[in-house]
Order: C-alpha cells, then structure tokens, then sequence
C-alpha cells in the first residue's frame, strides 16, 4: 500500500517536473491591427490555465515573415506548434509537404462553421487535403470619410457603380472642399510603384469587369488572362482614374501606409482598403489605435466595390493558421490550434484587430454593428486568388508590371496605348512561364483589337472632363502630349545609343 503510494507520487512529481520544464507551445503570428500580441497573449493565458501548457508569442514582421518561415519549415530552425500563414502562402507551403494535413482533426474543427470564402483558402488546387484552417478575413471594400462625402452631397447609392464612382469623384474634386489648414481634400488615392498591395487594389476592377489575372482551362492547366478583354477593360478601367485627371498621379509615389495616412488625417474622401481601420477608431493611441485622429471625428462609411459589368467582386483575403509538417504528430500542437478556433477566441481576437471572423455564428453577432453589416454582406460575392503554388511568384510578377504601368502615368512621355500593350504582352508570357502553361494557351490580341477594347475602356464621360487634379491640359490632350513626347524620348535614346555604338566601334 505505502509502495503504491510512493510509486504515484513519484510519477506525478515526474510529470509535473516535465511539464514545467518542457518548452513553452510557440505560436507565430504577424503584426494585423491594434496590439495583436496582447489580445492572443490574454487568450492564451486561459489555455495555459484549463491545459496546464506553457505557450509564448512570436511576432514576426510582415518584411521577414516569408524568408523566416521559408527557412524553418525547410527543417533549419526548431518550427512552432502553429503558425499564421497569409491565405496566399497556404498552397506554396503545402505543396512543398511542410505542412500537416488537419484531416485527422477536422471533425473537431468542424469546417460547416466557416464561411466558404474563407474556407476555399485552406489547401491546394489539385489535392483534397486540407492544410490550414481560417483566422480572419481580410476583405477590402471603399472607405469613405462620412464628413466629406455629407459636404459634397454624396450618397452610397451615388458611387454604386463605376460610372457613378467616376462623376462622384469629379464632383468632391471641383467642390474645393477645404481641410483646417486650408489645403483641398482630393476625392481618392490609391498607393502607386513597388507596394505589395497593387494586385489587391486592382483585382477588384479586374474581376468587377468579369476578367481575371489567371485561368484553368478545361484540362485543369492554368495560363495567363492577361490579355482577355474583360481583364484589359478592368486595368484600364482603373487607370483611368489617372488618365481622367479623378486622382492627381503624384499618389502613385505613395506606399499603402502613406495613403491611409492621408485618408487617417482627412485629407482623402476614398481609399480601397483593409478594413481595420474601424476597429483601430475604436481605440487610443496609447493602445495603438486611432481615436483622436481626424478620421475617427469625421467617421468611416464602408461602401461595395461599384459595380462594373459582373457586378460588384471584392477582394478576400486575410490569414490562416497551421501547424508544421514536423510538428504532425503533436497532440499539444494540435490542441492548442482547436483552442484558438474555437468561437470566443476568434471572437476576441477579429474584434482586437479589425478583420472579420470566419465563422458563420460569430459573423452573425457582428452583423448586428451597423459599421460591419455591408462588409459582411460583401462575402457572399467576393473572391480568392486561386490556391496554386506559383501564386506567390504571379503576384511578384504583377507588383512589377503593374508598377511599369505606373511609371508610364507618373513619369511625363513614357505613357501610350501601346506602350501598355507591349507591356502587358511581356508580363503575359512571364506569368505563362511561371505556369509553364502549354504554348498557345493564351493567345495574345493584336494591337488594332487592344487598342479597340482599350479607347472604349477609357472614353470620357461628358461630366468626367477634367477636374483640374493633374493639370490644366485635358485628359484627351495630355494623353496626346504623353504619346508625343514618349516618341521624343524614344528617338532621343536611339540617338544617344547609335552614337555609343559608332564611338565605340571607332576605339575598337
């Protein structure tokens, strides 16, 4: 009897001395919203209490996320029990096997929970499998600053659609509305040249028009859609913002957290962006938020995406959570993942950093706050990237082309229809050749047919004439003007390498 005793006694006292040494349950996150670390911190503070499992929080910047979960789950440093991963990154890591299948567990995790836009980014295309489990949606819809748009006269119902969108834009521009410090609010910006959100920004115009960036053909191989008439309708559609002189192009030098830093200090009525900006109002400063700022004075209206030919398709994206290839036989790391999807969890944490829940029961709650029910209304018609693990290389490949196109409108001379043409018919093949889609699979239009989907795209409306944001000239002549000075430069340049190569030749 007294052996037994001192057997248990001894076993408990192991395990308790394990546990308490064991390492602590790491969960790696990035940085979304107001002080996310202290909210998951808190959260996990009542694992720790009903599991007697130690857990600790890694924050890592969304400048070295990749490269830092590249190099771990490649087996070079100890992984995490569950990390974030962005809905984009999902496919790359899964189809590389750096991921544990959630098969196993996913009657526990019960995926009729979610909402099916956000349930389409848990795995790969072409595999069953499912690899991660939503967090939080990001979805991206029109901000406007209420003040602004009630000095203007200006409604949602009047920027419901793109050609409303367009005159209301004009409108706020020749009201010469005026900040305190006496400088003129602009109707909208949107970030320009090598930001990391230019496909996001204008994924929405492309899909509103019925394009795409990539498709499946009917043997399930994926190739380019660049040059479908849908997509060039929605590209142009959008830079014709500038062309239109509706956005001055000096916002194209702008970074994303410049232009809600404009959008923040009221100096902008409309940006395309993240939503949490709601949430942060919602908070001081101290605590990371936005409560004394210009824009929580003036208040934020969520507004859909104007609709284009297939309606109004907003962006969705945002981040799931998964646990690595080398930690698939965890039962602690796989406990700690159904911990924080569970319906409080996700709860607390959406409502600290501002991006929707995934779950239908928690999203039903929130409908009942007026600043969120158009957002969540916005799911049933948005749309994902598509799960391929070339994704991350694509969306590269379009940061680049569509900061080109950028170039062209900032720098004076560089802009023409065929220089777009030309451009995009470069970017169209690279993205082929990252799917080594077969030859053929996405035949390019000639220039005489672009050109013809092109000036429909861009013809001015009669209360579109310029609004003075870019210049005196018309958007007709400066377009003429950048056709005829990009000549200018082209000769110059050829002028300057001739004499290269013949002062060249004459040294040899």
């Amino acid at each position: 009897m007294f052996l037994r005793m001192f057997v248990r006694t001894f076993l408990f006292a192991v395990l308790a001395i394990g546990t308490l040494s064991a390492a602590p349950l790491e969960v790696w996150i990035m940085p979304n919203g107001a002080n996310p670390q202290g909210m998951l911190e808190q959260r996990l503070a009542l694992f720790e209490k009903e599991t007697g499992l130690k857990t600790k929080v890694v924050v890592l910047d969304w400048g070295e996320a990749w490269s830092t979960i590249t190099h771990t789950l490649e087996g070079k440093a100890e992984a995490p029990a569950v990390l974030q991963l962005g809905t984009t990154w999902v496919s790359y890591f899964a189809s590389r096997g750096q991921l544990a299948s959630l098969d196993p567990i996913l009657n526990k995790i019960q995926p009729e929970r979610f909402v099916k836009a956000s349930w389409n980014t848990t795995g790969t295309d072409g595999d069953p499998s499912i690899y991660s489990v939503p967090w939080f949606i990001d979805v991206r819809a029109l901000l406007a600053n209420k003040a602004i748009l009630k000095l203007a006269g200006i409604s949602a119902e009047d920027v419901a659609t793109y050609e409303g969108f367009c005159k209301s834009l004009k409108k706020i521009n020749d009201a010469k509305i005026l900040r305190k410090d006496g400088s003129k609010v602009k109707a909208y910006a949107f970030p320009g040249k090598s930001d990391w959100n230019i496909p996001h920004n204008f994924a929405p115009w492309i899909w509103s028009a019925g394009g795409s960036f990539v498709l499946k053909d009917e043997k399930g191989k994926w190739h380019s859609n660049l040059m479908d008439p849908q997509t060039i309708t929605g590209i142009a559609s959008y830079l014709n913002f500038i062309l239109d002189s509706l956005v001055n192009k000096t916002s194209l030098r702008d970074n994303t957290a410049q232009v809600v830093q404009r959008f923040n200090s009221g100096e902008v009525a409309f940006i395309l962006n993240t939503t949490e900006l709601v949430a942060q109002t919602r908070y001081k400063a101290a605590e990371g938020g936005l409560a004394s700022s210009q824009i929580s004075a003036d208040g934020i209206e969520m507004m859909q995406v104007p609709m284009g030919k297939a309606g109004s398709i907003c962006f969705i994206g945002g981040s799931n959570l998964a646990i690595p290839r080398s930690k698939a036989n965890d039962p602690n790391a796989a406990k700690l993942l159904r911990f924080l999807l569970r319906d409080d969890n996700l709860d607390a944490y959406t409502k600290q950093i501002g991006f929707l829940p995934p779950v239908k029961e928690v999203l039903e709650d929130w409908a009942k706050d007026s600043a969120y029910q158009i957002l969540i209304s916005l799911l049933d018609n948005g749309k994902n990237y598509p799960n391929i693990p070339e994704w991350t290389l694509i969306e590269g490949t379009l940061v680049n082309l569509f900061s080109d196109i950028w170039s062209m409108l900032d720098i004076g001379g560089l802009y023409s229809e065929e220089a777009v043409y030309s451009t995009l018919l470069t970017y169209n093949q690279k993205i082929n050749d990252i799917l080594h889609a077969p030859t053929g699979s996405s035949p390019p239009l000639r220039l005489d047919e672009f050109l013809k989907i092109w000036n429909a795209a861009t013809e001015l409306l009669p209360t579109q004439i310029s609004s003075g944001e870019n210049s005196s000239a018309s958007p007709a002549e400066d377009s003429g003007n950048f056709h005829k000075i990009g000549i200018s430069i082209f000769v110059f340049l050829l002028a300057v390498f001739s004499s290269f190569i013949f002062t060249y030749m004459r040294k040899r």
